[in-house]
């Protein structure tokens, strides 16, 4: 490919993306980010003395809306700089890698499996024949529900949506309507969140068994009222951005290939 690459921050993901660029046969350095066999830049002024074609930064992109997100290292750079630094280049954002619709689904992927995997960490029996409960059929639903059907868990699905509802009947979940969510919650070994905001609040909590197990998928705060939960002792993970914790080699693909064709078309 021959262009020459400037990663800003990110996790293990954005490494392993900056070692794959240049296995490319790219030019790649790094910002906040040590990869090994990958020229790391110490300052920011170090970044102004090299010339890049294209600049990805973190992802996501910020979590405080002031600073690219650094959580591999303890240098910052602001978004004002990013700016400034991606002036005249093709710059590539964690934003913009969340909002493509073919890696998000792919991504949906490893989301689903490290879901599985903090549910076998955090129990004490086997989830076959379990009831698990996953609140929203969006992307992530869809694609958890039948990796926990496909290991022989008894799934139930809430949604909205008639034709959500319809979909799940379809596919031989149980479809929960979400007037009958509270009602229904009580019979429940695991509960799985895709929704991104506070659905288990205080109301529906109170109806929960202790033993019911929360693993909270949705993009932090996420969907669950966390004081209450632990005063009322129900255990509640937040399980947010598992594609770089669990499966970071496999989301760096998706990512490579989403730069590529964001440079190529």
């Amino acid at each position: 490919m021959n262009y020459n690459f400037l990663i800003i921050g990110g996790d293990k993901r954005m490494g392993m993306l900056a070692q794959k660029l240049k296995d490319d046969g790219n030019k790649v350095k790094t910002f906040a980010n040590k990869v090994e066999d990958i020229n790391e830049l110490e300052s920011i002024e170090d970044i102004y003395k090299n010339n890049y074609d294209v600049v990805i930064s973190s992802l996501p992109l910020t979590k405080d809306n002031v600073n690219v997100y650094t959580p591999l290292s303890n240098k910052k750079i602001s978004l004002q700089e990013l700016k400034k630094i991606s002036k005249d280049k093709i710059l590539i954002t964690g934003n913009d890698i969340l909002s493509d619709e073919a890696t998000t689904i792919l991504n949906t992927i490893p989301t689903a499996e490290g879901a599985i995997q903090v549910a076998m960490e955090e129990t004490n029996f086997a989830l076959h024949n379990s009831k698990a409960l996953v609140l929203g059929f969006g992307r992530v639903g869809k694609i958890l529900c039948s990796k926990l059907k496909g290991i022989g868990m008894d799934v139930y699905c809430e949604a909205r949506k008639t034709t959500d509802l319809a979909w799940i009947k379809a596919y031989g979940y149980k479809e929960i309507p979400i007037e009958k969510l509270k009602e229904n919650i009580c019979k429940m070994d695991i509960v799985f969140n895709t929704i991104p905001y506070k659905i288990l609040d205080k109301s529906t909590l109170i109806l929960m068994s202790k033993e019911t197990l929360i693993i909270d998928l949705a993009s932090a705060p996420g969907g669950v009222d966390y004081e209450i939960a632990e005063k009322l002792g129900i255990k509640a993970i937040l399980a947010s951005a598992l594609p770089g914790k669990v499966a970071p080699d496999t989301a760096s693909d998706y990512i490579k290939e989403y730069v590529y064709r964001k440079i190529l078309f």
